[in-house]
């Protein structure tokens, strides 16, 4: 049997965690303008959540910036 680290038992919990890093990175982005926090952060989502974690979250962040997400 083969053992993965990098096993996802719940999908579910995934999008909830991506979607709490968005917040706080847009609500980080709002006060301070920066862009290369920005950055920094959707890197450490790529380490954290995974392959596409990126895209994933600044999909929510675009959400957020256009007004259909809180």
């Amino acid at each position: 049997m083969a053992y993965s680290r990098k096993t996802i038992s719940n999908e579910s919990d995934r999008v909830i965690l991506e979607k709490a890093e968005a917040r706080e990175i847009f609500r980080s982005w709002e006060t301070t303008k920066s862009n290369d926090f920005v950055r920094a952060r959707l890197e450490r989502c790529e380490r954290i959540y995974g392959i596409g974690a990126r895209d994933r979250v600044r999909n929510y962040l675009t959400q957020m910036k256009v007004g259909n997400l809180e």
